[in-house]
Order: structure tokens, then sequence, then C-alpha cells
């Protein structure tokens, strides 16, 4: 059977490949400085009256995390078509598409390693459905987090400035499969090494709620597993993962193999023997499949189910 969620960590993982290439090109700061946009919903306010401008600079207010969103856009829209998705399948859907149900919520997050010198990031404000995709120069991000955080930290709130601009067409396999090809946004927020952009560190973060995640396989089938902890909470992410942890070891899970998980860096929940565990790994096994015409295959089989 189609692995729903391996086409879609492969559909994703080629559209963060093709904006952190893009993320390395010059660019002239436009003469009219720097927007002022406010917090994360105001962002999202502005796109619906299509009063953002793409190729200026911006700076929103939000919370900044190395935990990207899995999917973004209008929440609004997003949680709109989340419930559309969820009530068009059928009882006979397999469980393989549990894991796509649950991205197209706006809650997951994942972590990668930094391409081509850029880590993927979001911007959100309290939950992960708000999420701003961010792609920040990995040598200015280490620097400025150096000092304000330890490793155990992945979440700041913070005043963010970088060029709002637009995100590649690689993009577009991975929303046509949440149905979101005339709502997605055509732009991120980009954070160079250069004289405009920046991040201003504002206080503690209080609250930000999102999913991590599990994906195993047993007996042919495909399952996921998730949680929704509180990231400015480490104890409460800590009882998250330990949760998942004996999920997988329970006697139950008897014959589970991991797949991949919502960190693929730390890697919390351990490897699988099968299948390589390091993100680069992961993501060039994601991208082969992908070349291989595997989101036309997840795209049929969730017509079959819808």
């Amino acid at each position: 059977m189609v692995d729903p969620l391996s086409a879609t960590l492969g559909a994703l993982s080629l559209g963060v490949n093709a904006a952190s290439v893009y993320h390395q090109r010059d660019t002239a700061v436009p003469d009219g400085g720097i927007d002022t946009v406010g917090s994360v919903k105001e962002f999202w306010g502005a796109h619906r009256r299509d009063s953002l401008n793409p190729g200026s600079y911006v700076t929103v207010d939000g919370t900044l995390s190395v935990y990207a969103p899995m999917i973004f856009g209008d929440p609004q829209l997003v949680k709109q078509r989340h419930f559309e998705f969820r009530d068009a399948l059928s009882m006979e859907a397999p469980a393989g598409i549990d894991a796509l149900v649950s991205i197209s919520s706006g809650q997951p997050v994942i972590r990668l390693q930094p391409r081509e010198g850029v880590y993927y990031a979001g911007l959100y404000q309290g939950i992960g459905r708000n999420s701003i995709p961010v792609f920040i120069d990995e040598a200015l991000f280490d620097s400025w987090r150096k000092d304000r955080t330890n490793d155990d930290t992945y979440v700041w709130d913070v005043a963010l400035t970088g060029q709002l601009d637009d995100l590649p067409t690689e993009w577009d396999d991975f929303f046509s499969i949440f149905g979101l090809d005339q709502e997605a946004p055509e732009y991120a927020i980009y954070v160079k090494d250069d004289d405009v952009s920046g991040i201003e560190y504002r206080a503690e973060t209080g609250f930000f709620e999102a999913d991590i995640w599990a994906a195993y396989k047993r007996d042919g089938g495909h399952g996921w597993i998730t949680r929704c902890p509180d990231f400015a909470e480490r104890t409460e992410i800590r009882r998250s993962i330990d949760s998942i942890i004996e999920n997988l070891a329970s006697p139950e899970a008897e014959g589970i193999e991991l797949i991949s998980q919502y960190d693929l860096v730390d890697r919390p929940f351990g490897t699988s023997p099968d299948i390589a565990q390091t993100s680069t790994q992961i993501q060039e096994m994601s991208n082969r499949r992908v070349r291989e015409n595997y989101i036309d295959e997840v795209s049929d089989l969730i017509d079959s189910y819808t």
C-alpha cells in the first residue's frame, strides 16, 4: 500500500530544499524600508486583505521555534480545509491516512537539519496552526541563540525582521495533497545575514502548543501517534515524549517499526533498524519517492476513499 506520510514528508522536503536554495540569492533592499506588521494574527489578517507586499522587508512579533510547521497558511482556511478533509474520508479509509488528517489540522511540527546553510523554522502565536514559514541563515541563527538559550530551549518570543518573498513552485505538490492549492500562501519570511534582517528577543515564551508525533508500520500497515504539549514547558514536552515511547514499547505494540518522527535531529524516539533516521537520509529517501510519482499515488489513494 502507498505510505501517505512518506509522500507528504517527501513533498515537504522538496519544498524546504528549494526554499533553502532560494534563500541564498542576492536581492536588493527595497526603498520602502521595513513594514511593521504586528503579530502573527495581524500578518494573516493582512494576507486576507491582500495588503502584504512580497519583496518587502517586514517585522512580525511572534514565537520563533526551530520546530517548523508541517503545513501552514491562513489559519482560518487551514482549519476549514482540515474539517472538510476529515469529513470527506470514508469509514473504509486505511489507517495510514490518519497522518495526513493530523497534518492537515496545522498542529504537527518537524525539526530538520539546516540545508544550504539555512534553517527551516516557524513563527507562531500560541498554537501551531498560526504558523508562518521562516528560513533563517544558519550562522546568524546559531550566533543569536548562543547567548539566549540552552540546549533545552526551542522557542523564543521575538520581533522577527526579514524579507517577505515567494515560495518556490516546489511547494505546489505539497499543498495539493491537502486541497489548499488556491488558498496556500505564496511566500515565507527569509531572515538573511544582511543589514536589515534580524531577530530581537522580546520575552520568555509563555505558551506555545503544537503536536509532536511518531510514525510507524506494523504488519504492512502504517500508524501515527501524536501528543500536543506546551513547548514553553520542558517537563510537559518530556512527559509527551515518554508517553509516545511507552506506546511504542508496550506489549500491544509488538512488531511495530518506527518510520519517522517529529524531531529528525535529536531523534528522541530512537532509530529504526531498517530505515536510516538522520534527517538528511530520510529527506533523500522521501525526495526519491516523490520523483517517482509517489505524490500522484497518494492523491489517487485519497481520491478512492473520499
